[in-house]
């Protein structure tokens, strides 16, 4: 059974995570976390002392980079994720087959969805495989 909610620190870049963070994308964008049933709402307490919008916003900024990374075919993982497209539309906006679109979905969504969160947005230089090394190593 898939979860409908997660907090900021249960988020670990799994796919199902990284499907709802995409789906979620405007909030964060906007950032507001995602509510939970019972209207979780992150107020920047805890150890961190930062403001509110800040975890959103870091969210955000790493779910994007990590799309951007993937060229076409993280966008293509946005417009199906994020915006509710078909592979059979964007197979008519890219003049490629529809098999083509979900593949690239697919491979962007492997890439996005590696890697734990802290780790990445910690670092000032992102580090590890590009999308097109990955994508090698994939093949092989």
């Amino acid at each position: 059974m898939d979860r409908e909610w997660y907090s900021p620190g249960e988020i670990r870049f799994k796919v199902r995570e990284t499907i709802w963070l995409l789906q979620n994308l405007p909030l964060l964008e906007e950032g507001h976390w995602p509510p939970e049933a019972t209207n979780y709402i992150d107020i920047g307490g805890g150890r961190s002392n930062k403001a509110p919008f800040i975890t959103a916003a870091e969210y955000f900024v790493e779910i994007t980079s990590r799309l951007e990374r993937c060229g076409i075919d993280g966008l293509t993982l946005l417009a199906m994720e994020c915006w509710g497209m078909s592979a059979e539309s964007l197979a008519k906006y890219f003049k490629i087959p529809e098999w083509s679109v979900n593949k690239r979905r697919k491979t962007a969504l492997s890439y996005v969805s590696s890697g734990p969160a802290r780790r990445w947005m910690t670092t000032k230089k992102r580090k590890g495989e590009t999308y097109q090394e990955f994508k090698k190593r994939k093949r092989n």
